[in-house]
């Protein structure tokens, strides 16, 4: 008699939830001076390195999903990111992980191992300031990325829904107040990809 073996479901939560306006800087001295008067908090300096990865039976572009391998530093984490929601700004579930010192080899050997494949990397200096005027948790970064320019970004991390309608808000008000207006839909990647063929 043969026996039967019972899967374990885990739920897929959608929270928590990133919500993100990108934006093109074309004068970051007036941005730094903007949050300044904000009373921004500067609380970062980061060296970034963003290793994309393609999934063998899934296509990333269809399905709107991302996962990479980031370095911010010397720390790495693995991240996925799921498919974007309606709303106002980027909205999408994201998930992240730190790894163990010295493991992302290993980590990469092991996505290769399972098919996936390198797509692109993308560099990036970023610095990150808290900007607790608009919103708590509200996030500004200053990103000057390797062949692509510098951008900005205001974000905020969610993890139920009543949040949203709050976080888009502010998003909207600090943007705009900092003078942030050239909307940038895109994602790095896609920018990198789009440049290089």
């Amino acid at each position: 008699m043969a026996s039967s073996q019972t899967q374990t479901q885990y739920p897929m939560t959608q929270y928590p939830m990133e919500i993100e306006g990108k934006y093109r800087v074309e004068d970051s001295i007036e941005l730094l001076a903007q949050l300044e008067k904000l009373g921004a908090k500067e609380l970062e300096l980061e060296s970034q390195e963003d290793h994309y990865l393609r999934h063998p039976a899934r296509d990333f572009r269809i399905t709107d999903e991302a996962l990479r391998m980031r370095r911010v530093n010397d720390q790495w984490h693995i991240t996925y990111k799921g498919p974007r929601q309606e709303g106002l700004f980027k909205t999408r579930p994201e998930i992240e992980l730190p790894l163990a010192d010295r493991s992302e080899v290993g980590w990469l050997r092991i996505w290769e191992n399972l098919g996936f494949e390198p797509v692109a990397v993308v560099r990036k200096t970023r610095r990150v300031f808290s900007l607790e005027h608009f919103h708590p948790d509200l996030k500004v970064t200053l990103d000057d990325v390797c062949d692509l320019g510098i951008f900005a970004e205001v974000e905020c991390v969610v993890d139920s829904p009543e949040e949203l309608a709050r976080a888009e808000q502010a998003i909207a008000s600090a943007a705009n107040f900092v003078g942030l207006h050239h909307v940038e839909k895109r994602s790095y990647l896609s920018m990198l990809l789009e440049q290089q063929k």
